[in-house]
């Protein structure tokens, strides 16, 4: 295994050179990821264990571990082990990371942290930001063996370190077996090559090689008996290492003259057919309390500590010293720092499978209730009692009671298994059932599936009598009711709360703080008012926190939708402070920064939308949260709405597991941008990807932009009638939502109508936004108002006016069509200087934008009046050098020439870290360099010509 004693590679010659130029690279700073394959012995940790001392030689920082079979229940724990995290860590990276780790354990007990989210998606983001920083400091190398056996999580993680490792001095290393079915390591292997990486394919050597080998180890050329022999081995290095030692250890080898051939003893020997029968005799002369103890070490994992076997063997550390030397001089096991681990995975496999189940049962269930009773951490007593669940007895049950908590933190899948299993296995009166039913419904209602947790909820409802329990449990029902759209559900379970009396004050007071939100959601404004009025009246009697929060929620909401937006805000205001940094209150914290940043970008309060956004986005990727993709949407729809196109794009290439109603969303403004740009094929394949047909539902993203983009392409094939219907369907009620917030929709829906002579249908479309501007009187939509009467009353001066607000309020999406529309009444008013100027911006406008279909259509409708772009024409960005990247990608490689890290650029920013990343990616194909040293020697003005322009 790693850090074995060396021998020269033998017939690896390509397979090492590969290896040296990929140290080489990453030691200059550019880095690559390379996956090795193999089967077992066939040379995989040596070839590894070479690439890494020569990289410790270069003066890389080198971390390295190995995947086993009891650790892929527990998410990351081969990362954690790797990247050596530790709250009492020297270096105060890896213990500042150890401690953001360790914060969503700090409560004890079943809180209401329903949602708070995916600790295993905080905890790979927090192992990230840790590579990115070590990756500021120096070349990194970072090694995984046996990833076959590695959990989802931590071969997720794997696939997005190789995919950094493009643009950071870090250099990514596998290993694992070709396993036939496991379709977990495909991914792996796509994103590999897709991102040019390296794959080896480990052979087994030829017989030369085999003689080379044996020439080695045996001092001396392999005569011909002892060559037929080694036949047996296959090629397979390991094999032959072992075959060689076990013939040594009979006294069957003899060397003559420089040749090494085999003699009669070694006739036992020859009944050992197989690598593992090899591998299984190596043990045969070791003492009994040594073969024990190594059966023992076979299920503690990859390392362990001398304290960990005694517990296993139940016996004291300093008996164990003895037994320790005999196994390290018989190379079955060997040091790593101060644990042990054995020489090569394969010996601890074959004493693994050795054992009788029995005596396995037996020695996993003693080693798990020593280190209960020693207060080892959670995860490592969980490893040896997942194996043995079926065995489990009451210790193991109380155990899990105490620790649920902290295990569904750091390893929610096995815990789970856990839960399920206490939950079948308890007896109906058990006082334990109740509360292990109800932290395995919180459980999958943070990682799904919501029915099963919906069903656990309701099992507790008829389990338990304890007024607290039942209360949590209402509530988890209401928010799996407000989560699923199921709104009705929501006012159902209030008034069950309210009609069982063991409900508590404060658990109907939060319940009815919810039902003021659904009610707002099924349009009952009326009867939501006085929910919310209700639920906050007894929420400050209370003081209660989560129900003054949620009723302030509900309050701003119904406020915006009246256009009052000076009072929504300051109710938002009202309710954050209320919220405060309340762990058990993240979720609603994340609702109400999102909803400030829309309400503050309704009134074009931009850098203030920008810092909501910002702390919403910081706080999501801190914990988790299953609101972080979801944030990052609506982040992205704001860059849409701004011109900052490419920006949006970086941020929805990240994202991730979204809800039905953010995947329409997500696709919708990626398919406008496409649309806009002239990319026929991209827009078409969003558009036609499964689930377009979905209604909507209401939410701080459109899912409208969908409907708008295929508008985009049936005008553009001239099929207006086409267009025109689909447009016409913003008009309905299920849209309302989405076009209260986009009012700016209405006008593109008016100058269709007009080009398909559908006076009524664009007239309609004109009452709607008055009507909008009259209910909400915003900048924006009052724009929109004059934007719509400008293209019906053909009155420049009306559409004047929305060109002024989308030119200050930076829109410049919305700036570059309500410029076009101008220019098209100007020149028929026959003005067509002033249709010229309006032209020739709304071209630049274009330009800027990459709004190719924009300007086309432009320039099509200014045709007949003679209306020419002139010098004025879109100017098409290049593809590579300075003047490629757009305004973002050029703050981002000034930042980088700075040295500074991905993490650190993100902060200064106002960026997530993984779009940041995204834009490193970018500026190095854009500038056609490897590493983040030539971005900065690129960076500096006198390095090339145009620098300085480009830089603006």
């Amino acid at each position: 295994m790693l850090g074995q004693q060396l021998h020269p590679v033998i017939g690896r010659e390509a397979e090492q050179a590969t290896l040296d130029r990929l140290v080489s690279d990453v030691a200059a700073g550019r880095g690559g990821s390379l996956l090795i394959e193999g089967e077992p012995g066939i040379g995989k940790s040596t070839l590894l264990a070479h690439a890494l001392a020569k990289a410790r030689a270069a003066g890389c920082e080198v971390s390295a571990g190995q995947c086993d079979e009891l650790g892929r229940r527990l998410p990351l724990s081969v990362m954690t082990r790797i990247l050596e995290i530790d709250p009492g860590s020297p270096d105060p990276r890896r213990a500042e990371a150890a401690l953001a780790l360790e914060q969503p354990q700090q409560a004890a007990g079943w809180t209401m942290r329903l949602l708070a989210g995916d600790p295993v998606v905080a905890a790979t983001e927090q192992l990230l930001v840790l590579v990115d920083r070590l990756c500021a400091t120096g070349p990194l190398v970072l090694a995984v063996e046996d990833l076959h056996w590695a959990d989802e999580a931590s071969l997720l993680m794997w696939r997005r370190l190789c995919r950094a490792s493009v643009q950071l001095p870090l250099l990514v290393i596998g290993t694992c077996r070709p396993v036939p079915g496991n379709t977990e390591l495909e991914p792996l292997r796509r994103d590999l090559r897709s991102r040019g990486g390296q794959l080896i394919e480990l052979d087994r050597l030829p017989e030369v090689e085999v003689a080379r080998l044996t020439g080695l180890l045996a001092h001396g050329e392999p005569g011909p008996v002892l060559a037929e022999r080694l036949r047996s081995a296959a090629g397979n290095p390991l094999y032959v290492r072992e075959l060689l030692d076990a013939l040594a250890r009979v006294g069957a080898l003899r060397t003559t003259d420089g040749r090494v051939e085999l003699t009669s003893a070694g006739r036992d020997v020859e009944k050992l057919t197989e690598l593992r029968e090899v591998i299984a005799d190596r043990m045969v002369g070791l003492s009994a309390d040594t073969q024990e103890a190594l059966r023992a070490a076979s299920l503690l994992g990859p390392e362990f500590s001398v304290r960990d076997l005694a517990a296993a063997v139940g016996r004291g550390t300093g008996s164990l010293l003895a037994v320790v030397e005999e196994a390290l001089g018989a190379a079955v096991l060997e040091s790593a720092g101060s644990r042990l681990r054995f020489r090569h995975g394969l010996l601890r496999e074959v004493l693994y499978e050795a054992m009788p189940p029995a005596l396995r049962t037996a020695f996993l269930r003693r080693a798990a209730q020593e280190l209960m009773a020693s207060g080892a951490p959670a995860e490592r007593v969980a490893e040896l009692v997942l194996p043995v669940l079926d065995t489990a007895e009451d210790r193991e049950w109380e155990w899990l009671a105490d620790n649920a908590e902290r295990l569904v933190v750091r390893a929610p899948i096995a815990a789970a298994e856990l839960l399920e299993h206490a939950v079948r296995q308890a007896a109906p009166d058990d006082p334990r059932l109740p509360v292990l039913t109800g932290r395995l419904a919180a459980l999958y209602f943070r990682m799904g599936p919501l029915d099963r947790a919906e069903e656990l909820a309701r099992t507790v409802l008829r389990q338990t009598a304890d007024p607290e329990l039942l209360g949590r449990v209402r509530w988890l029902l209401s928010t799996i009711g407000m989560r699923t759209g199921r709104y009705e559900a929501v006012v159902d379970n209030w008034r069950a709360a309210t009609g069982d009396p063991r409900i508590s004050p404060v658990w109907r007071a939060r319940l009815l703080a919810l039902v003021a939100l659904a009610r707002q959601l099924l349009g009952q404004i009326g009867r939501a008012r006085l929910a919310m009025a209700e639920a906050l009246d007894e929420g400050r009697k209370l003081g209660d926190p989560t129900t003054v929060g949620y009723a302030l929620h509900a309050a701003a909401v119904i406020r915006s939708w009246h256009g009052d937006q000076a009072g929504a805000l300051a109710l938002n205001a009202e309710a954050l402070a209320e919220v405060g940094n309340d762990p058990d209150l993240v979720d609603l914290r994340l609702i109400l920064l999102g909803k400030r940043a829309t309400d503050l970008d309704g009134v074009d309060r931009l850098q203030e939308a920008e810092e909501a956004l910002t702390q919403a986005r910081t706080l999501a990727e801190r914990v988790g949260a299953t609101r972080l993709s979801m944030t990052l949407v609506q982040g992205a729809e704001r860059y849409y709405e701004h011109g900052r196109w490419d920006d949006a794009l970086a941020v929805l290439d990240e994202v991730t597991d979204l809800p039905p109603l953010w995947r329409l969303a997500r696709r919708g403004l990626k398919a406008m941008i496409s649309a806009r740009r002239g990319q026929w094929e991209e827009a078409a394949g969003f558009l036609d990807a499964p689930g377009g047909g979905r209604t909507p539902g209401q939410g701080p993203v459109a899912a409208g932009h969908l409907l708008l983009a295929r508008g985009l392409v049936a005008e553009r094939a001239g099929r207006l009638p086409e267009a025109l219907e689909v447009l016409m369907g913003l008009m309905a009620e299920t849209y309302a939502h989405d076009l209260g917030n986009h009012p700016e929709w209405l006008p593109a829906l008016v100058r269709l109508a007009l080009a398909a002579e559908d006076r009524q249908t664009a007239s309609a479309a004109g009452i709607a936004a008055r009507q909008a501007a009259d209910r909400r009187p915003r900048p924006r939509t009052l724009a929109a108002a004059d934007w719509c009467a400008g293209l019906l009353d053909q009155d420049p001066a009306r559409l004047l006016a929305a060109v002024g607000y989308h030119r200050g309020a930076g829109r410049q999406p919305d700036l570059g069509n309500a410029l076009e529309d101008l220019a098209v009444v100007q020149a028929a008013s026959g003005e067509l200087d002033a249709a010229r100027a309006s032209f020739g911006e709304a071209l630049a406008v274009c330009a800027e934008l990459g709004a190719d279909w924009d300007a086309r259509r432009a320039a099509a409708r200014l045709r007949p009046w003679g209306v020419r772009a002139g010098s004025r024409a879109p100017h098409v960005r290049p593809s590579f050098g300075w003047e490629a990247l757009t305004a973002t990608e050029r703050r981002v490689a000034d930042l980088v020439a700075e040295g500074l890290s991905n993490p650190d650029i993100a902060t200064r920013l106002l960026l997530s870290r993984r779009t940041v990343e995204t834009h490193v990616s970018h500026i190095l194909t854009k500038l056609q360099v490897r590493s983040r040293r030539e971005v900065g020697a690129a960076a500096d003005p006198g390095s090339g010509p145009g620098r300085a322009e480009a830089r603006g």
